[in-house]
């Protein structure tokens, strides 16, 4: 079966949790990410290192990823009015837990904090140069779309009124600037329980499911899960109270874990701890 794994931020606790119960109830999974694997969290480079070994894995594009590509090489798939050179998108991006990043990758945060105050593309270029050739083409390597017959997976949004085939997703992408923004920056709000003229059901991660009503997830920090749009990022690195969470789209099965990577179960974690 399926499993669509919401937004990691370096978690790495989390994942293996979530992982583990995954491959318990289900040894033959097919995962599929909703992006954002960096910055926040305190592991993103034990993250990528454990991401790299997974089979049967896609991985898809989230904005930090984005930013991430930026800094290590100039280059980025939808690049941003405050991120567009390394330098612009390490210091915006340093507020929003790249040091967390960078430190492990075993970087000292006084060197982060002296590029901080004193930017330049060399020092910046120095300062990344920490994170091995492998994890910089995990990185470009990540595709902004999965779409299969029946679903499509993408980091932030798809607008309800523009269509998912005829053409495609990923080709409607290919000259369209503002779609790629789109797909990596965009917001739902209000609009996210309305009808989509989509045929196949969106997965998204990006926005923390807290930000909406509490009629839509609960109020219990679950994935909101409408008739056409699943929304998966439970905060996972964003607070005590964050969670991991995957969905299947074959069976509707939600699977969360703590950030002790503990399963939880109708709000109460499980005392085994996921392997």
């Amino acid at each position: 079966m399926r499993w669509v794994i919401g937004d990691i931020h370096g978690m790495l606790t989390p994942l293996r949790g979530i992982l583990g119960e995954i491959a318990r109830q289900d040894p033959a999974a097919r995962l599929l990410f909703v992006g954002d694997y960096v910055n926040r969290g305190p592991d993103s480079r034990g993250v990528i290192d454990l991401l790299l070994g997974l089979k049967n894995a896609t991985f898809v594009r989230g904005n930090h990823d984005d930013v991430f590509q930026m800094v290590l090489s100039g280059q980025s798939y939808a690049p941003h009015l405050h991120a567009g050179d390394p330098v612009s998108a390490f210091l915006w991006f340093v507020n929003y837990g790249m040091e967390k990043t960078l430190a492990s990758y075993d970087v000292d945060y006084l060197d982060i904090e002296w590029v901080r105050h004193h930017p330049t593309p060399n020092a910046v270029f120095k300062l990344f140069s920490a994170v091995p050739a492998a994890h910089r083409q995990f990185i470009e390597s990540l595709v902004p779309v999965i779409e299969e017959p029946d679903i499509f997976v993408a980091h932030a949004m798809w607008g309800p009124d523009v269509l998912d085939e005829s053409p495609s997703i990923s080709q409607r992408l290919v000259n369209d600037g503002i779609a790629k923004h789109q797909i990596l920056w965009g917001r739902f709000g209000v609009e996210v329980s309305r009808k989509k003229i989509w045929r196949r059901t969106g997965y998204f991660g990006h926005t923390p499911v807290e930000f909406f009503s509490p009629s839509l997830h609960g109020g219990r920090n679950q994935p909101i899960r409408l008739p056409d749009t699943v929304l998966l990022d439970t905060g996972a690195a964003l607070s005590p109270a964050g969670r991991l969470s995957a969905v299947c789209p074959d069976t509707g099965e939600v699977i969360q874990v703590d950030r002790a990577g503990k399963v939880v179960v109708d709000g109460h974690c499980r005392q085994r701890e996921a392997k």
